[in-house]
């Protein structure tokens, strides 16, 4: 708006500069002097300005979506409802990740305890070995190894339902050696990789359930197979999940079928890590045990002892880690129930019991509508004599131009923002006052006062004319004029300019 007005002045002072060369001219060749109209110079209020157009916006506005995957169980408003601070918006069935949490509060138990027979042996090195000592030893080992037992079944449910209840259903044949991958992928050896996969599992958990059934299997074996076989079950979901994650929905798979399926991979992928991290930490117990039981038969050295002091560091990482799945699980299950970040009014619910959800995919608005702000962008040539404070009249589409609402710049971007290919800053204001019936994505226009003198000398801006870095109007001279330098202040938008200094209010100045 300012470039317009430069523009539009540095025309009339050169139309007018014309005219007075030409007067001169004319005066000059004529025998009759050319009469001068002149005005008054009087007093007035100068208000430099600019009009954007704004929007009317809510101070709160977000999105709010599950942050894990899951079926959806329950949904607790409707739309249009206002809801509070932390009000429940919406649960997901929590049965699976209930599990998650109570196993790794085991494997958190088992590492403990762990830990504490590490300390206890590590203790009994430093004192020496008593017979009850090394019974006590021998008691931790026992239920160390049954605790790894109970654990490597817990494994091998976990990974028999990532496969046959999380993932099968994403195969045409999943348990013949013929299986078929059914989600669409432009990469066929992937597909190929993940069939050949399928039926390399189906072996491996036919084979882990055999031995898992014999009693007679060592459980140090048995743990050995059980890694082997969980790690080759993880790999073997990373692939399925790169593959889901990487396909987008189409006639043969809808949206809410391949959302589905993300859901049921993230599923098993999480049960199959709780699983591996469960696993370890018996491991690393049973381990401790028998290495605390060994130094306790053999006796105490400083070798011994030594050694005994990092299966205890061991031991107590092993904590550490249990404690982190177990944090983890705990976070997963609690971010099965959607809270409202903010008070507000539910908009565009889109939430179904039953539905299944991706984690981060919007499922309803939440609308503050207790505060409403108005933003500008304002182009480069005019941000830099605006600051914050700056009075504001808005005008919105909805009221008419004859309705004004008072506001005030609150805050200006520090970094600029292209608008239509040009650099702009965002300007924000808030009305002064809450006015009655104005809504959230109203439009209009604003007029930011940046600067208003009171009671300076004002003259015509046409009648100011610059010539280089000289500034002057053109005073009545006998029968002709003379040029008189003055210093300009601010220029208002209704077509007065300030004068500071050069002339006073009551001289007269040519008008042409």
């Amino acid at each position: 708006m300012k470039e317009l007005l430069m523009k539009y002045r540095a025309a009339v002072i050169a139309i007018a500069a014309v005219l007075v060369l030409g007067g001169v001219w004319w005066y000059v060749q004529s025998a009759n002097a050319p009469a001068f109209a002149s005005v008054k110079v009087g007093t007035g209020n100068v208000v430099e300005s600019l009009n954007e157009s704004a929007n009317v916006m809510t101070e709160q506005s977000a999105g709010v979506a599950f942050q894990e995957a899951g079926q959806i169980a329950t949904v607790d408003v409707h739309e249009g409802s206002v809801v509070a601070s932390g009000q429940v918006l919406a649960a997901l069935d929590t049965s699976q990740l209930a599990a998650s949490v109570q196993q790794a509060s085991a494997a958190v138990t088992a590492a403990k305890a762990a830990a504490a027979a590490a300390q206890a042996k590590l203790d009994g090195l430093t004192s020496g070995t008593r017979p009850e000592q090394l019974l006590i030893d021998e008691n931790t080992v026992s239920s160390s190894r049954s605790a790894l037992l109970v654990a490597i079944g817990n494994a091998y449910s976990a990974a028999d339902d990532a496969i046959e209840n999380q993932t099968d259903n994403l195969f045409s044949n999943p348990k013949t050696n013929n299986p078929l991958f059914l989600v669409p992928t432009s990469n066929s050896q992937a597909t190929n990789d993940i069939g050949s996969q399928r039926v390399a599992i189906g072996s491996a958990l036919v084979k882990w359930y055999g031995n898992i059934s014999a009693s007679s299997t060592d459980a140090t074996l048995l743990s050995s197979e059980a890694d082997a076989t969980l790690a080759e079950i993880d790999s073997y979901l990373n692939e399925i999940s790169l593959a889901v994650n990487g396909a987008t929905a189409s006639v043969v798979l809808g949206p809410t079928e391949l959302a589905a399926d993300k859901a049921y991979v993230a599923t098993a992928r999480a049960e199959v890590e709780a699983a591996i991290g469960t696993d370890t930490a018996d491991e690393s117990a049973l381990s401790g045990a028998k290495d605390a039981l060994a130094l306790a038969q053999a006796g105490s050295t400083s070798q011994d002892i030594e050694a005994q002091q990092a299966a205890v560091d061991q031991a107590n990482a092993g904590v550490q880690q249990a404690e982190a799945v177990a944090a983890s699980a705990q976070v997963a299950l609690d971010h099965a129930t959607l809270l409202a970040p903010f008070s507000g009014t539910v908009q565009g619910l889109t939430a179904e019991v039953g539905q299944v959800v991706a984690p981060g995919a919007p499922i309803l608005t939440l609308v503050n509508q207790s505060g409403l702000k108005i933003e500008a962008y304002v182009p480069q040539t005019d941000i830099a004599d605006m600051k914050t404070g700056d009075k504001a009249a808005v005008t919105l589409d909805a009221f008419g131009t004859g309705t004004t609402f008072p506001a005030t710049v609150t805050t200006i971007d520090p970094g600029e923002t292209m608008v239509n290919g040009s650099p702009a800053y965002l300007v924000t204001l808030h009305f002064t006052g809450m006015p009655s019936g104005v809504r959230d994505g109203m439009t209009g226009n604003v007029r930011i006062i940046e600067a208003e003198h009171d009671g300076v000398v004002e003259v015509p801006t046409n009648l100011v004319i610059t010539n280089g870095s000289s500034t002057f109007v053109l005073v009545p001279q006998g029968s002709g004029t003379q040029q008189k330098p003055v210093v300009a202040g601010i220029q208002g938008n209704d077509g007065m300019t300030e004068i500071v200094s050069g002339i006073q209010a009551g001289d007269r100045i040519v008008n042409f």
